[in-house]
């Protein structure tokens, strides 16, 4: 498939120039037709809205989205105070007609800048915007400057700019990965060294500043090797508390080497919390002993609840044993051409291929009766308890028309059901009916064949449990 993305540059440019040049003008807005539903429309405009700052169309096309999301506002403000309907869904077609534009723009940016997007996103992801924000305000200014050029036609100068901002964002994501991993470090090596450890412990301090430089190092030459990061920064962290701890017992000796005094008294409590440790690990071991003497116990006295257990988990064998059988003669109820049939953990789905309606109607005909006549049968012979009837499209028209298609297929299926089957059939508090337009495909709608498998009814049955276990 050709996108702007693979384009050669010169015809990259050409394509650009033509998306812009209907953007530039102000949007083209093609008002709803007097059917419409505006809190619909308006609910519609903002999820899309939200997907566009999510896929940072806000900032690859600011003034247009700007314009929707205003736009978008005074729908929902509209629509709050009752003002008229059309008016309201005129506010909301002028807030899709900038979106569409602020889309179009962001594809030409993404073509133009993408290393510079891909940037962005990584600094983003390693939290820059939060660390740094005056930084990251200021480069993020500088990218806008860049998109509303594009969203004015002035791609000329993009080739110059777009080194320069990608490299803001690199330097911005490494300081926010070393401030991350290396800020606690960093402020606990200035507080020992203002309480005076190069004097005190300067052979500690000199191991926590070798392993925090050692550590940066290694951040700048491997920004992306997140865990050997993390336990480099690990240590790097243990190595400066360790110079601020020892710094502070060496204040609080008289002896000449302190220092040592220091590291000495460390090591010796060191070796005390380690006999403390051991200790507390014999009496768990002690406590666990004794808790699997109880468990042994209880285990005896339980026997009975476990022939009860096993009672059970017999029936329950049983019960999907006879559920399997059911399945079986489900299956070979339809023949290839009719329908497919599907176990879903307990519940049967029966996926009606034979199924058909006249284009952009729910009307059942005749050549469908005798199909819904053997789901009636299998239905009953099944023992359901409760069947949903799933109507699905494929994606040709727009969400609405096939929502609404979709619901009036699986509802004109369900009062057949219900009008000429018997049992369960006739009770339509045990039948639902739902439409779920084309938002569960089986296949592409980019192809004949693809969107033939899409419309489709499926019937998915859930068994009677109590007749199951008789």
């Amino acid at each position: 498939m050709i996108t702007l993305r693979n384009l050669p540059k010169t015809l990259l440019m050409t394509a650009a120039f033509t998306a812009l040049t209907a953007c530039s003008s102000g949007p083209v807005v093609q008002d709803y037709p007097v059917t419409a539903s505006a809190p619909e429309e308006i609910s519609k405009l903002d999820a899309d809205v939200t997907a566009a700052r999510a896929n940072q169309v806000d900032v690859l096309s600011p003034k247009n989205f700007q314009e929707a999301y205003e736009s978008l506002e005074d729908a929902k403000n509209m629509q709050a105070k009752g003002k008229d309907a059309d008016k309201t869904l005129h506010e909301v077609a002028v807030g899709r007609a900038y979106l569409t534009n602020a889309n179009s723009v962001a594809e030409v940016a993404r073509a133009n800048i993408e290393d510079v997007i891909a940037a962005r996103q990584t600094a983003i992801t390693a939290g820059a915007h939060t660390y740094f924000d005056k930084q990251w305000a200021k480069a993020d200014a500088d990218f806008k400057d860049v998109t509303e050029d594009i969203e004015k036609n002035k791609l000329s100068g993009i080739d110059k700019e777009r080194s320069k901002l990608q490299q803001k964002y690199l330097e911005l994501e490494l300081m926010a990965i070393k401030e991350k991993n290396l800020g606690e470090s960093r402020d606990t090596i200035a507080l020992a060294k203002k309480e005076k450890a190069e004097k005190f412990a300067p052979r500690t301090l000199a191991a926590a500043e070798k392993s925090y430089k050692d550590t940066e190092a290694y951040i700048v030459a491997n920004r992306h090797n997140t865990s050997e990061i993390t336990a480099r920064a690990t240590e790097t962290k243990q190595a400066a508390h360790h110079a601020l701890n020892i710094n502070r017992t060496a204040k609080g000796t008289d002896k000449t080497s302190s220092e040592d005094t220091a590291l000495a008294m460390e090591s010796e409590k060191n070796k005390v919390a380690q006999a403390n440790a051991q200790l507390r690990n014999a009496q768990g071991q002690l406590v666990n002993a004794q808790g699997e003497l109880i468990s042994t116990q209880n285990a005896l006295e339980g026997s009975v609840d476990a022939n009860v257990a096993l009672l059970s988990t017999q029936q329950k064998l049983e019960a999907e044993k006879a559920l399997n059988e059911k399945y079986e003669v489900a299956r070979k109820e339809f023949d290839s051409n009719e329908a497919e049939v599907y176990k879903q953990g307990d519940a049967l789905l029966i996926r009606l291929k034979g199924m058909e309606f006249p284009s952009g109607k729910q009307t059942i005909t005749a050549k469908s009766k005798p199909l819904l006549e053997k789901v009636s049968k299998v239905m009953d012979d099944f023992g359901a308890s409760t069947v949903m009837i799933e109507g699905h499209t494929d994606s040709v028209g727009g969400k609405a028309i096939n929502d609404k298609l979709s619901q009036n297929r699986a509802n004109a299926v369900k009062e057949y059901l219900q009008t000429n089957g018997g049992g369960i059939s006739a009770e339509s508090s045990k039948i639902e009916a739902v439409g779920y337009g084309y938002q569960k495909p089986l296949a592409t709608n980019k192809t004949a064949d693809g969107r033939a498998q899409n419309r489709r009814v499926d019937i998915v049955i859930k068994p009677d449990t109590a007749t199951t276990r008789q």
